[in-house]
């Protein structure tokens, strides 16, 4: 049976912080735009990880659970 390390990395960790504007735009497009970056952010991070053998199995309450073997 094969040996596994494991990795959990928040939601949160995933996303680029703004930049130092500070100005609320409440634009129902703004939003759906700040989605898709987002998104996107994310789907290159868990594509890196990838690149180093993580993988990912589950996802639970913004916590993202990966692992490798070793």
């Amino acid at each position: 049976m094969g040996k596994f390390q494991y990795k959990i990395v928040n939601y949160h960790d995933f996303i680029k912080p703004e930049s130092s504007s500070h100005e609320l735009n409440i634009e129902e497009s703004s939003e759906s735009k700040k989605e898709a970056e987002n998104s996107k952010m994310i789907e290159n991070e868990l594509n890196e990880l990838g690149k180093e053998g993580w993988e990912l199995v589950e996802i639970i309450n913004n916590k993202f659970f990966l692992k490798r073997a070793l």
